[in-house]
């Protein structure tokens, strides 16, 4: 960066300069010349490219020397995302290099240490990643990182406490980044932060040296607007390798989302490894190298929580469960699944393949138990389990004898709401289980589950199965319904994540529209102690890992700033830092979808 002084002297020594590596030779001029353009903040509007030479800019102004280090200080946030609570800003860069990092984690209880440790070690990674992994610019000064963690309780739940403040100043001997935070994860938001304050900076002429500026004079104090934030990933449509999860995960991380919510099964295929049971698997995945075995699993689980997420499992049940559940017959434990696979498909279920558990057979009970109970052993403390619950069918169910022979016996009719009492009874009888096996486990209090909105969470029918202190439900309607309202004005806890805006697999099929983030970002939760916070769904019908990237992100940055910073100004005023946020998940192995032309990248507003 450098301040522009309009010396006519210094201009025209630069003119010669550039003509006498012309005349040079031209194959020379292009290996070595310097960027014809340099990066203006302009109050309000973001980074303008100037020209290098001749600039018309006024005296006194500070330009830089890439779009990416204008950004960084540009504008009351910076290039932060999500938009901290509150933030001060300085505009003066030192050079850092992530040799120089020095971690104090003293002041923290020793149960959180190791976990700091390892979170230390992504934010060391992050910076790399800035020059690509290799930093070759020596610092002015070495980064103290000194942490200050209050609670030793390092589960991560509703009730956790991820606020955190950030003071980063520059001194004689050091530059200073202090991180205090009630909850290691408060902490590791503080450093991630840290990382979105610093930048790579190529200046060079022949751009292949890098160094890392990091803003000084900062003062930030932040905390979520929701404790539930989450994206969810179908791998049962389409199988997604485990790297390609992470990288997700990554992304996650990126934009403070703390919730990685899991949707490992259908009727399509059952990629997850049940240890008690392995006929899940090798009747369900659509390959054997498909599948996710347990150490993989357990693997994941620390990755994410070292990132400040929690994983939960959803087993969608009792419909959306075909493959992988319809060995039972073979086995001699009768049918354990109906309608799997079933042809003509569309009065049975929603998509082919058809299939749901038959509740009706005692040994479903005993296998989700099993099933249940691997999740449990995998899943972080205490767990969150996701039971799923959607999209019934009443058709399927009513063309098994064995389930219409069950129905009878117990006095249900064949309406409707003998089927709810059906269904009633399974989600009872599920809940029962789970709680058994966290009893055996030693968790001493009921913990609640995540159960998707359907027939049964309709107002009509909800009190009467399924009780407001043990179930939070998942509310995908689209965002004009009045369900999440009248659930919460019941007392329900909620999560909202509307269908129309965002589900990410709108407008690649049907009669469904393509939410872009602009429209994803305006979207406001209702402020209600009732709503948890809302989720993004990816759901890969038509998708899958050559695709993933582009689909996710950054539009799912969109929700990540709405349910931490929720903030009151629209999207146009964000542009900037969503573009410095989509360079950011590059350097970091991401492959995010482009936002606008280039031309529009280097001049920032004026394409909204």
């Amino acid at each position: 960066m450098f301040r522009v002084t309009r010396s006519a002297t210094e201009e025209g020594i630069l003119r010669h300069k550039i003509l006498h590596e012309v005349s040079a030779g031209l194959s020379i001029f292009f290996l070595v010349r310097r960027p014809s353009w340099v990066f203006q903040c302009v109050k309000d509007k973001g980074c303008r490219r100037q020209p290098r030479v001749n600039s018309t800019v006024p005296e006194g102004t500070v330009l830089y020397d890439t779009v990416d280090v204008c950004r960084t200080v540009c504008g009351a946030q910076g290039g932060l995302w999500p938009r901290p609570q509150s933030v001060t800003l300085g505009t003066h860069f030192v050079k850092i290099h992530p040799d120089s990092l020095r971690f104090d984690f003293v002041d923290a209880p020793t149960e959180t240490k190791e976990l700091l440790e390892e979170m230390g070690g992504v934010l060391t990674f992050n910076l790399l990643a800035e020059c690509g992994g290799t930093v070759t610019e020596a610092a002015e000064l070495p980064v103290a990182v000194y942490v200050s963690v209050k609670s030793s309780d390092v589960s991560l739940t509703w009730l956790t406490d991820e606020q955190y403040t950030l003071e980063v100043q520059s001194k004689t001997d050091e530059l200073s980044v202090r991180v205090t935070a009630e909850t290691v994860y408060g902490a590791r938001h503080g450093l991630e932060t840290f990382s979105q304050l610093v930048t790579g900076n190529r200046t060079d002429p022949t751009r292949t040296r890098c160094g890392l500026l990091a803003v000084t004079g900062v003062k930030i104090k932040d905390h979520p607007a929701y404790a539930h934030r989450g994206f969810l990933l179908d791998t049962s449509r389409n199988f997604i390798p485990m790297h390609d999860i992470k990288r997700m995960i990554d992304g996650m991380a990126t934009t403070k989302l703390n919730v990685f919510h899991w949707h490992v099964t259908d009727t399509h295929s059952f990629p997850l490894e049940s240890k008690r049971v392995p006929q899940f698997t090798r009747y369900g995945a659509y390959t054997p190298q498909e599948v996710y075995s347990t150490a993989e699993v357990n693997k994941l689980v620390q990755y994410a929580r070292v990132r400040g997420i929690r994983v939960v499992i959803e087993i969608d049940a009792p419909a959306h469960a075909g493959n992988g559940w319809q060995w039972g017959q073979e086995h001699g434990f009768g049918d354990l699944a109906v309608c799997v696979n079933a042809e003509p498909w569309r009065s049975l279920c929603i998509q082919p393949p058809c299939g749901q558990l038959n509740p009706a057979n005692s040994e479903v009970y005993r296998f989700l138990k099993e099933l249940y109970t691997d999740i449990a052993d995998a899943i972080p403390q205490p767990p969150l389990l996701h039971m799923g619950g959607d999209e019934v069918f009443m058709n399927c169910w009513n063309s098994s004898q064995e389930i219409v022979s069950y129905m009878t016996s117990r006095g249900y009719d064949l309406s409707t709401d003998g089927y709810m009492r059906l269904w009633g009874e399974f989600q009872s009888k599920v809940l029962d289980i789970w709680d058994d096996i966290l009893h055996e486990a030693g968790v001493k209090t009921k913990q609640p589950v995540m159960l998707w909105s359907s027939e049964l969470t309709q107002i009509r029918h909800i009190k009467r199965y399924l009780r407001k202190d043990r179930y939070v439900i998942e509310v995908w309607e689209p965002k004009e319904s009045p369900l999440l309202n009248q659930l919460t004005t019941l007392g329900y806890r909620v999560i909202s994540i509307p269908k129309n805006v965002w589900y990410l697999d709108h407008g690649f099929w049907g009669n469904t529209k393509y939410a872009n983030w602009r429209r994803i970002y305006e979207y406001k939760l209702p402020k209600n102690k009732f709503v948890l916070g809302g989720e993004v769904a990816m759901w890969t019908e038509f998708v899958d890992s050559q695709a993933l990237d582009g689909r996710v992100w950054p539009r799912t940055a969109s929700v990540a700033e709405r349910l931490w910073s929720d903030p009151s100004s629209s999207w146009r005023t964000s542009e900037p830092r969503l573009q410095r946020l989509r360079t950011r998940l590059v350097a970091r192995g991401l492959r995010p979808d482009v936002i606008n032309p280039g031309w529009c990248a280097q001049n920032d507003m004026r394409c909204t």
